[in-house]
C-alpha cells in the first residue's frame, strides 16, 4: 500500500518531521528561556514572579517537541544521532542539565519560602540550556570529523570562533523574544529601560549572526556555494531581504513603545527566516558538509514502522499544543493586573 513512497521520500518525510519538531521547540519554548534568562536580573521578587507567572501553564508542554525531535532522530537517523551525541557530547549535556535544573527549580519555586533562591537556579538554568544549544548548533555548523561512519574528533572540536558568535546570538535572540513576549502577556513596559534593552539585544543579536554568516563560507566550501550558485543563492537573497524588512518593522515598533503583541509575532517571524535560512544552507546534509540525509537514513522497514507507529503522535501533539496556547492566551487580562500592581 505504501510502495509509492520510495527510500527518498521517506528519508525526506522524517528529516522535514524532525526540522519541523525542532523549529517549533525553538519558536515556543525560545520565549520561554529568553524569560527564565531575564528572570536573573529583576531585584523585586515580584518582578521575577511574574515573569514565571506568564510560562507557568505552557513552558513544560513546548519541550515536547525537543523530546519528540531527538526520539525520531534517533529512530529515522540513527548513525546521524550517534556521531553527533558524540561530537556534541559537551554542548548537549549542558543543554539537558540546564532543563533539568530549570524544570526543578519551577516546581520548588512555586511551594517554597525560598523563592530568591529557586527563582536563580531557575534563570541559570534557562541560561545552561541556551547556552548547550547555542555550542551545539555552532559545533554542528563548524563541521564534524567522520572516518568510516564513525565520530573521529576530539570532545573539544565544537568550540571554534563560529560556536562563540552562535551562542551568543542565541542567547541574545532568546533574551530579545522573552521581552517582546513579556510585553504581549502584559501590555505594558515592565520595568524602565525595556525598550533601550530590546534594541540592545537586536542589535548584538544581529552583529553576532552576521558575523557568524561571514564566517560559515571559512568553515566549509558548501556555505560558499550556496551564496553563489542558483537556486540557493536566489532563495537566501529573499530570505535575508524579508528578514530584513521585518527587522525594520520591529525596530519601528519598539521605538513607538508598541505594547501589542506584534512585536512577539515579528520576533516570531525572523525566527522562521533565519530556521529557514539555515535549511538551504545545508540541504540535504544531516550533518554539514560530511553526511546527508539519505546516506544517514535507517532502512525502509523502520522508516515505514514509525510513520505507521508514530506518524499519528506528531498531529496529535501539535493539537494538543495549539489548543493549550488557545486556552491559556485567555488569561492575558491578570497577566495585565498583575504586572500593573507589581509596578506599583
Amino acid at each position: 500500500m505504501m510502495n509509492f513512497l520510495s527510500d527518498p521520500i521517506l528519508a525526506l518525510l522524517w528529516f522535514g518531521a524532525v526540522g519541523l519538531s525542532v523549529a517549533l521547540y525553538i519558536l515556543l519554548d525560545g520565549a520561554d528561556l529568553g524569560l527564565g534568562i531575564l528572570s536573573l536580573f529583576p531585584r523585586k521578587e515580584s518582578e521575577r514572579a511574574l515573569m514565571m507567572h506568564t510560562m507557568g501553564p505552557i513552558w513544560d508542554a513546548n519541550e515536547t517537541w525537543l523530546v519528540i525531535a531527538g526520539g525520531m532522530l534517533f529512530g529515522a537517523f540513527p548513525t546521524a544521532y550517534g556521531i553527533i551525541l558524540s561530537a556534541l557530547y559537551i554542548p548537549v549535556m549542558t543543554m539537558l542539565f540546564g532543563l533539568i535544573l530549570r524544570a526543578a527549580s519551577f516546581e520548588f519555586h512555586a511551594f517554597s519560602v525560598k523563592k530568591r533562591f529557586w527563582s536563580f537556579l531557575f534563570g541559570f538554568g534557562s541560561l545552561l540550556a541556551g547556552v548547550g544549544q547555542g555550542l551545539a548548533v555552532g559545533g554542528l555548523l563548524s563541521g564534524i570529523t567522520i572516518v568510516n561512519g564513525e565520530f573521529a574528533g576530539s570532545a573539544f572540536d565544537f568550540f571554534t570562533p563560529l560556536t562563540v558568535l552562535l551562542t551568543i546570538g542565541v542567547l541574545m535572540s532568546y533574551v530579545f523574544v522573552g521581552y517582546a513576549y513579556l510585553i504581549k502577556k502584559t501590555g505594558a513596559e515592565t520595568s524602565p529601560g525595556t525598550y533601550l534593552r530590546i534594541l540592545i539585544t537586536g542589535a548584538v543579536t544581529g552583529v553576532a549572526l552576521l558575523g557568524a554568516t561571514l564566517l560559515l563560507p571559512t568553515r566549509s566550501y558548501l556555505f560558499f556555494t550556496r551564496w553563489t550558485e542558483y537556486p540557493s543563492n536566489y532563495l537566501l537573497y529573499c530570505i535575508t531581504a524579508l528578514m530584513g524588512a521585518l527587522s525594520l518593522w520591529l525596530i519601528l515598533l519598539v521605538f513607538k513603545r508598541h505594547t501589542g503583541p506584534a512585536l512577539h509575532n515579528l520576533c516570531l517571524g525572523i525566527f522562521i527566516c533565519a530556521m529557514l535560512g539555515m535549511l538551504v544552507g545545508v540541504f540535504p546534509y544531516l550533518i554539514p558538509p560530511s553526511m546527508t540525509i539519505f546516506e544517514a537514513a535507517s532502512s525502509r522497514q523502520t522508516l515505514l514502522f514509525m510513520l505507521v507507529g508514530l506518524g499519528p503522535l506528531f498531529p496529535i501533539v501539535l493539537a494538543y499544543n495549539f489548543y493549550l496556547h488557545k486556552v491559556f492566551s485567555r488569561d492575558e487580562g491578570e497577566h495585565k493586573s498583575r504586572a500593573q500592581i507589581y509596578g506599583e
